[in-house]
């Protein structure tokens, strides 16, 4: 049932994505591709030990960290990780960015807006946290952390947004429970730390 749960949360606070998948790698002219799931493809930089492609643009290296693929829960999640039974992880990227108008601030109030209007109640409502600089790999992001309770469950949301002229990503990870503990708050930076942004 808890997983159950935890689907629905991730379904529901997710935004509309417009990003593409990998979905499988082959050699073009003697150099590694990523096939794309709109049938095409990009050359591939090249990959570390134990990371794997998210997207042409971004890798994950944190499931010998004790990050485990999980079912992605709909479409606009690209990749979805759970820890353990109370954290988990998940990435949404969009092909929009600064050149388009999508800056942190903007972001910011966007996941507390669509927060807010998944439980019915108004922005100003969700309580926020903290907001923090911090490192995702190789790029800075700024994390909102924000909670709320749906269903009678309370969940923490650390969303780490990372803008570019042309790209968005929210690098999420979540909690169940009623406060941004020491636990989520490493978690979160280490989730962070295991993500490789092609810029």
């Amino acid at each position: 049932m808890m997983r159950f749960v935890v689907s629905l949360i991730l379904g529901l606070m997710a935004t509309q994505v417009a990003a593409q998948e990998v979905v499988g790698r082959s050699v073009v002219e003697g150099r590694t591709v990523d096939l794309l799931d709109d049938g095409t493809w990009v050359y591939t930089e090249a990959i570390e030990g134990d990371c794997s492609a998210i997207t042409p643009f971004l890798q994950f290296c944190g499931q010998t960290a004790g990050w485990s693929p999980t079912t992605i829960p709909n479409p606009d999640v690209i990749a979805a990780y759970r820890y353990d039974d109370r954290h988990y992880g998940q990435v949404i990227s969009e092909e929009l960015g600064a050149r388009d108008g999508l800056t942190a601030a903007l972001m910011r109030e966007t996941v507390i807006s669509n927060a807010a209007g998944v439980i019915g109640v108004r922005p100003q409502d969700i309580p926020v946290v903290d907001v923090y600089r911090s490192r995702a790999g190789n790029a800075g992001v700024e994390t909102v952390v924000y909670t709320f309770t749906i269903d009678g469950l309370d969940v923490v949301y650390a969303n780490g947004i990372y803008t570019s002229p042309n790209r968005t990503m929210q690098l999420v990870t979540f909690a169940v429970g009623q406060e941004f503990t020491d636990r989520h708050r490493a978690l979160h930076d280490a989730f962070l730390s295991h993500m490789r942004i092609s810029k």
